[in-house]
């Protein structure tokens, strides 16, 4: 049993315009939008198109409506891809991991190679591979109207062959539903349709609060008012043109306390058809009484239970991928003691799941830990989302920010948060509660006077050789040495030498009786990082967490400076406190200096600072 992809046509929504651009411009966002609207909703058909005498044809009743819905619908998908796709980095991570290649036909040994395919550069709705798709259709129809026909030909040769692909899966916890009025609900049904336009087919457990009571009558009760929400999340669905159905029968245990058991088969046929399960957390033992079982184990259960599929496995004979747990919460994502009534942007779960568990209550600790075991079973690829039932049934067609966004659209278009972890937090702003989680990288800080050279620390190779990536030019190692080994203020580094920060002291004048200043000397992130997995976040976060924290014996921030051309300065620019081109140099400097007035007093060492370093990168 194979899955059918419907993300195919997303290719040509994703990657307009001249491929040498780094980002969707304005005139790509209109020609991609406009191409969008014309795959969605196909060629238009002139008035009186197919009749005799010219008049328009008379639609059955309802068939108008139902083609402006789906052309609404797919307006809004398009809508979601634009504005969560900014650059065609993002869409190429996305379209590598998503959507299906057509694979290779068969070829007889010693047969010559194929001729080349011509170019085109351009095509009209109405030529070129829509119209190959439009005879393939109605060559198809005549095939199956008029079995006689061509008796020869098998209808397998009509269309191409799907490469095998991974299945992307995704579960979906929702809390409370019956809390959640039917509009927020519908809403979550768009959603949850739209992930699956996507490519993302998802498993939804229905999170009920557990019966008070052990006896009998309290589970039936229990069992009851949690069907009536399942099947409120069916309708729900189905109400936006998705399939769905409640699954009965799917978790078993062999006796009450004892780990819970799932059936694949009734997950896995749902989802090979296109249906979406939801199910609730309840399971029978073997006396076919019936066991409560909390939401948060049936999600750790169906991880492992699909962490471990293999291919060729029944029923399914392709690859089952978990790339997404998202949990609709009403409380929203992790609580986060620096944003006020906003939760953390992003987690890197194997740096500060430590942390934060003495900082939660049991509730947001719960899903906290659910998800740290949950995504330590799965490919660093796998992430975790925590947000609202009303973020996540948020309406793109009305969205005009950020923060409108629906996250779980967003996120699985680009693997990222709404907002970079990274950034300043705005006080005044408002707040955040969504969080995106990660199993994450670990993160290792060497303090004040770790030397380069000290093996047993540091992997001077592998340093190097990220510095050297990430710059792309070599590094004069024995010039850089001499200049920084006995003047490091801090060494960070993500994971196996995937980023890093190098934190030097630097002095106003060689007068070393005067204060010192923090100096942000090098930060690197390997190119196959950059982009996605949020490891710059990660590496300058801690850096600037550690001058709050002391990490740098009292410093008041970090400056730091770059060519004026380089295309990161304006990631720098949204991190930095204040910047500054330096006359006649070509570099423009950065701080992070919180206190306005230490800066504006120390400004003139900083530039000092900034302008006399020697550079140890040399352009080959």
């Amino acid at each position: 049993m194979k899955f059918v992809s419907r993300t195919v046509r997303i290719h040509s929504l994703l990657l307009p315009g001249n491929s040498s651009s780094a980002s969707l411009n304005s005139s790509a966002r209109a020609r991609f939008f406009a191409t969008g609207l014309q795959l969605c909703q196909g060629p238009e058909r002139p008035m009186g198109a197919g009749t005799a005498e010219g008049t328009a044809t008379t639609l059955p009743a309802g068939v108008g409506s139902s083609r402006s819905r789906t052309a609404e619908e797919n307006r809004d998908l398009c809508l979601s891809v634009l504005s969560s796709t900014s650059t065609k980095r993002e869409a190429r991570a996305y379209l590598q991991r998503f959507t299906p290649s057509l694979a290779a036909p068969p070829t007889q040994p010693g047969a010559p190679p194929p001729a080349p395919l011509p170019k085109f550069e351009k095509q009209s709705p109405l030529t070129g591979s829509d119209v190959k798709a439009l005879n393939r259709m109605h060559a198809q129809g005549l095939l199956e109207n008029n079995p006689t026909v061509g008796p020869g030909i098998a209808p397998a040769l009509l269309t191409p062959e799907m490469a095998q692909e991974d299945i992307h899966v995704g579960l979906v916890k929702i809390r409370d539903a019956s809390h959640t009025d039917d509009a927020t609900l519908k809403g979550v049904g768009r959603t949850v349709c739209q992930l699956q336009r996507l490519g993302l087919f998802t498993i939804v457990v229905v999170d009920e609060a557990l019966p008070s009571a052990n006896g009998p009558e309290a589970i039936t009760k229990w069992r009851v008012d949690a069907e009536k929400q399942v099947d409120r999340v069916v309708s729900a669905i189905e109400l936006e043109r998705g399939q769905a159905r409640r699954v009965d029968g799917a978790l078993s245990v062999d006796s009450e306390g004892s780990p819970l058991k799932v059936a694949p088969n009734h997950l896995i046929i749902p989802l090979s058809r296109g249906v979406i399960p939801v199910l609730y957390p309840i399971a029978y033992n073997s006396n076919q009484r019936l066991v409560p079982a909390t939401a948060n184990e049936v999600v750790l259960k169906l991880t492992k239970l699909l962490s471990t599929h293999r291919p060729q496995s029944p029923p399914v004979d392709q690859h089952i991928s978990l790339d997404r747990i998202i949990f609709l919460d009403p409380l929203g994502g992790t609580p986060s003691i620096d944003r006020p009534s906003g939760a953390h942007v992003f987690i890197n779960l194997q740096q500060e799941y430590n942390d934060l568990k003495n900082q939660l209550n049991n509730h947001h600790l719960s899903n906290l830990s659910t998800l740290r075991e949950a995504l330590s079973l799965l490919p660093p690829t796998s992430s975790g989302v925590i947000t609202t039932t009303t973020l996540a049934a948020a309406h793109n067609l009305n969205s005009t920010s950020k923060r409108s966004k629906n996250p779980l659209i967003h996120n699985l278009l680009t693997d990222k948060p709404l907002i970079s972890s990274s950034l300043p937090v705005q006080s005044s702003g408002p707040a955040t509660l969504t969080t995106l989680l990660k199993h994450g990288i670990p993160i290792t800080i060497h303090p004040s006077h770790t030397k380069l050279t000290d093996s047993s620390k540091i992997d001077l190779a592998k340093l190097a050789l990220l510095i050297e990536d990430s710059f792309g030019k070599r590094l004069d190692l024995e010039h850089y040495l001499s200049r920084i080994n006995d003047n490091i203020a801090a060494i960070i580094v993500a994971g196996d030498y995937e980023g890093a920060a190098i934190v030097t002291w630097e002095y106003p004048s060689e007068d070393r009786t005067k204060q010192r200043v923090c100096y942000l000397d090098k930060f690197a992130v390997l190119k196959k990082s950059q982009g996605t997995g949020g490891v710059a976040d990660v590496v300058f976060k801690a850096m600037v967490e550690g001058v709050r924290n002391g990490l740098f014996e009292g410093a008041e921030g970090v400056i730091w400076r770059s060519r004026r051309w380089n295309p990161v300065n304006k990631w720098y620019f949204e991190r930095a406190k204040g910047t500054y081109k330096i006359p006649d140099s070509g570099w423009t400097m950065f701080w992070t200096t919180q206190d306005a007035e230490v800066s504006k007093r120390r400004f003139v060492e900083y530039a000092g600072i900034c302008a006399r370093i020697e550079p140890s990168l040399i352009d080959e």
